[in-house]
């Protein structure tokens, strides 16, 4: 058994989370496919770089088929933009991102510089077509609702309706507008899952804020969307039941 010494000593780690995630409208090829989602990061001050860079790693670890990233990867000064590819660097499968608030007020230009460095695809109210397991994948990327960059009939534009359709949004809130064209799995962020949960009046909290969707799976229409409670922190360095998360999502046909 380890000493108390000892266990101090062990590094902290984000929680790992799996879901089997049952997608409407996704093509048979690819039931099975396997997405790491990561969502703010918060490069700065707050959060340490090795629970980052751990979290990253952790990732990779769970050799996935896609990675998806969901904003705010850095915040409150661009001096931190440059750690920004070192930290998210060595994902060898295709990456796809979108930009949150924080990278707007730091800098948007930079952070995107960063993640193209890696070779990394950011998209800003447009879409890909990634051809993964020998069928299309339509990977729709919004811009940041919060700093209003968002345009999620732009981000559309293109979208073949046949494909499988994965939808990024820093803001889980444009899960509404998103569920009226169509089916498919969306992923968010933002929101830190709360950071402190306290049963009936964190959510009660959000709600009154405007944000009805807090962290984990919602179903709204055809669309199911998951808000990951993300990595790093900006402004509140406590968390107590919404965890840093790292999540593994495995995709499952719906009918």
């Amino acid at each position: 058994m380890p000493t108390i010494e000892e266990t101090l000593r062990r590094p902290r780690l984000p929680v790992l989370h799996r879901y089997l995630v049952p997608v409407i409208g996704l093509d048979p090829a690819h039931e099975g496919l396997k997405i790491a989602h990561l969502s703010d990061l918060h490069v700065g001050s707050l959060t340490s770089h090795q629970f980052i860079r751990s979290a990253v790693e952790m990732a990779q670890a769970e050799r996935p088929d896609l990675v998806l990233m969901t904003g705010d990867f850095v915040c409150y000064s661009p001096k931190f933009v440059p750690l920004l590819g070192q930290l998210v660097s060595g994902f060898a499968v295709p990456t796809v991102c979108v930009l949150g608030n924080h990278d707007y007020w730091t800098d948007g230009h930079g952070v995107a510089a960063e993640l193209l460095h890696e070779q990394y695809t950011v998209l800003r109210n447009q879409n890909t077509r990634l051809w993964l397991k020998g069928a299309p994948l339509t990977i729709v990327g919004l811009d940041d609702a919060v700093t209003r960059q968002s345009d999620v009939h732009k981000a559309f534009s293109g979208v073949h309706p046949s494909d499988s359709r994965i939808v990024l949004s820093h803001v889980p809130s444009l899960i509404d507008p998103i569920s009226e064209l169509g089916p498919g799995l969306v992923l968010a962020g933002h929101t830190h899952g709360g950071h402190v949960q306290i049963p009936g009046l964190t959510n009660l909290v959000f709600r009154k804020l405007g944000q009805h969707y807090v962290r984990g799976f919602y179903r709204v229409r055809d669309s199911l969307l998951y808000v990951n409670s993300g990595v790093g922190s900006s402004s509140v360095p406590i968390r107590a039941g919404a965890p840093a998360e790292l999540a593994i999502l495995t995709l499952r046909r719906s009918q």
